[in-house]
């Protein structure tokens, strides 16, 4: 199978990252996005150590790490304030590198959206794909009734993507797991790493730096009123301990707050059908756990990058090859994890979830 033109539908991290490694790969690349303008989102992306690494593998680690911010450790804090537990993160990129990094999902999105477009990308905003035919290639089939083929193209519209229903016959996932809220803070004076903390009435937060001015906060919005603002969040984030609750005094008025609804699920095998591939959220959406929904999509456009760089007789069988496995085993993991923070038991133990995340990612895919 030669491969000599990718069309990539959806400009999202995961279609900016496919389109990327496509065009590096020696291939002609078209990226379709349906919005009128591509562009990043009010929250943060925590690049965790295998994301990070596929980065460095992308080409964009540097740009990547002058972007965001360094840090080596995850540490949690109890109800109370209590330090309970310190991890330091390995340095999968290498020695050159750290071991991770935070970020603002709109500074990822723009580095990926320069690196496409330097490598050759040709993007087309306002552009939206009605549906995708194989008849020995490609047939995308146009909103404004025009037609574009390609010798593969790559479905990175998400998971409530009708599209990815009409080529893969599966309805989108439905919103089954918990509600976050993403946005930006304050970061104050030495919180240099990712930092969680709980209530004792069951919300959970997540901050990770994601510069020398901000942090990325994700919080957990079980008692989150309808209509939020920057009033309700700093209300919620004043119920944390320590120094996560002391975040909330410095949000200013006119933060833009992102509400998200957890829709864990893997689109049934296989997620390539003839000339046609799903990467990201459109075949694997992940919990927010773990930090392994971007990196998995950085992964898939790695793995696709190394397959369009060489002779493949089956493109399609050898991705499946490389990414069904790995990716259930690291979604059985992040499942885990969401259940067990949505209601802890005897076995809760998200440490050990994390040592055995280490052990699937540890090696490049």
């Amino acid at each position: 199978m030669q491969v000599r033109s990718v069309a990539v539908i959806g400009a999202g991290l995961a279609g900016l990252a496919c389109a990327l490694a496509a065009a590096r790969a020696g291939a002609s690349v078209a990226l379709l996005e349906a919005r009128t303008a591509a562009s990043g989102l009010p929250a943060h992306v925590d690049v965790v150590p295998n994301m990070l690494r596929d980065l460095v593998r992308l080409g964009v680690g540097e740009d990547c790490i002058r972007a965001g911010f360094a840090y080596r450790r995850s540490s949690a804090i109890g109800q109370r304030g209590q330090p309970l537990y310190a991890v330091d993160a390995e340095r999968l990129a290498g020695p050159r590198y750290p071991a991770a990094i935070g970020i603002t999902h709109a500074e990822l999105h723009r580095v990926l959206a320069a690196a496409a477009l330097e490598a050759g990308v040709r993007l087309h905003v306002g552009t939206p794909v009605e549906g995708v035919a194989d008849d020995g290639a490609a047939l995308l089939q146009l909103a404004n009734g025009e037609q574009l083929r390609a010798d593969l193209a790559v479905l990175a519209c998400g998971a409530h993507s009708r599209l990815r229903e009409r080529v893969f016959r599966e309805p989108p996932l439905a919103a089954s797991g918990a509600e976050w809220i993403y946005f930006l803070a304050p970061r104050p004076a030495g919180l240099d790493d990712a930092l969680h903390a709980g209530t004792a009435t069951g919300d959970k937060a997540h901050v990770v730096p994601v510069s020398g001015a901000f942090a990325g906060v994700r919080l957990s919005a079980r008692h989150a009123p309808a209509d939020l603002g920057a009033a309700a969040a700093r209300q919620l984030l004043a119920r944390f301990p320590g120094p996560v609750g002391a975040l909330a005094a410095d949000v200013p008025e006119d933060q833009p707050i992102a509400r998200r609804v957890a829709s864990p699920g893997l689109l049934r095998q296989p997620w390539a059908r003839g000339c046609v591939l799903a990467a990201g959220d459109c075949a694997h959406a992940f919990p927010p756990h773990f930090g392994q929904s971007a990196a998995q999509a950085v992964e898939d456009a790695v793995v696709l990058g190394e397959l369009l760089s060489r002779p493949e007789p089956n493109l399609p069988e050898a991705w499946l090859q490389r990414r069904s496995a790995r990716v259930q085993q690291v979604m059985a993991i992040a499942l885990q994890a969401a259940r067990w923070d949505a209601a802890p038991d005897s076995d809760t133990d998200l440490l050990q979830l994390a040592r055995a995340l280490d052990q699937v990612v540890r090696q490049p895919a």
